[in-house]
């Protein structure tokens, strides 16, 4: 989710009780036009909605506690406007920049940017190479993240009903459903393509459709076992890995580091063997 400064703004206002489009107009010194048309984004984003002449903010949890954050505190907009949601959302748990990257599809210039501005603020801390979202400081922003993420992980327009969510932001969702639908397989199931066949119980699918990369197909599975923590998938994910190592060189992913750590010899709890790894590796003919 992207906001500007100016639609964190009007949410600000919102939050200190205008309801009118001249009140809030005049407060922020902007035209009566621009801020209509900043309502239509805020509504395609379900915050907020125009009914007879009045704006009512969204009912929702995270939108209620944003505003009430926003209304105490102005100087959290430079940190939020732009990817700063996204990326916040991403580092609720530790994260690499490498791993920020690629889970939040942001340019690694403007993540750098992002977290030494967030610095500033105080709104990151960090743990060796990796970065986290500074709950006890900014409680109240922590829990309209965890809130946010909670929202987006369970619907989306662009998804079936039912479907389940693994990663998403404005231009692109990675989901799983029982029915077909008009996306691009991806994941598990696109696996049969990159030469190892799987029985799955539903679809996973990407969008926007397009043709995907091994490597993409890869990352997208990644996404579902970090939601599911299933250990089968932890072996499927392992078995692709050591098929296409070559083609897979730079991406880094806990999940990744704990299978190179099973053939090293370590045990990893809720991960597979490197017997069991070792047991289906053998039905696709793979060296581990």
């Amino acid at each position: 989710m992207r906001f500007s400064k100016t639609e964190l703004k009007v949410l600000g206002q919102l939050a200190l009780g205008k309801r009118r489009i001249s009140e809030i107009a005049l407060a922020l010194k902007k035209d009566s036009s621009q801020i209509y048309r900043i309502l239509k984004s805020l509504d395609g984003k379900g915050y907020a909605r125009l009914e007879k002449s009045l704006i009512v903010p969204s009912e929702n949890t995270h939108v209620n506690i944003l505003l009430q954050e926003i209304s105490r505190r102005q100087n959290i907009v430079n940190n939020l406007s732009g990817c700063g949601i996204n990326l916040f959302t991403t580092i609720l748990e530790p994260k690499t920049v490498t791993q920020i990257i690629n889970e939040a599809g942001i340019k690694r210039s403007t993540v750098f940017y992002k977290l030494k501005e967030a610095a500033k603020n105080s709104f990151i801390n960090t743990s060796g190479d990796k970065y986290f979202f500074n709950n006890k400081i900014w409680p109240k922003v922590g829990e309209f993240l965890i809130e946010l993420k909670k929202h987006e992980g369970s619907a989306d327009k662009r998804v079936p009903p039912g479907a389940v969510i693994y990663h998403k932001n404005e231009d692109e969702i990675i989901f799983s459903t029982r029915i077909e639908w008009d996306a691009a397989l991806t994941g598990f199931s696109a696996y049969e393509k990159f030469g190892i066949k799987l029985l799955t119980v539903d679809y996973n699918y990407y969008l926007p459709k397009k043709a995907l990369s091994k490597k993409e197909v890869f990352l997208h599975s990644l996404f579902r076992a970090e939601k599911e923590g299933d250990a089968k998938d932890f072996a499927f994910i392992a078995l692709f890995y050591f098929k296409h190592k070559k083609d897979l060189k730079g991406i880094r992913h806990e999940i990744v580091d704990n299978i190179n750590k099973i053939v090293k010899g370590e045990i990893i709890k809720y991960y597979p063997s490197l017997a069991e790894i070792k047991d289906r590796a053998d039905v696709y003919d793979i060296k581990i």
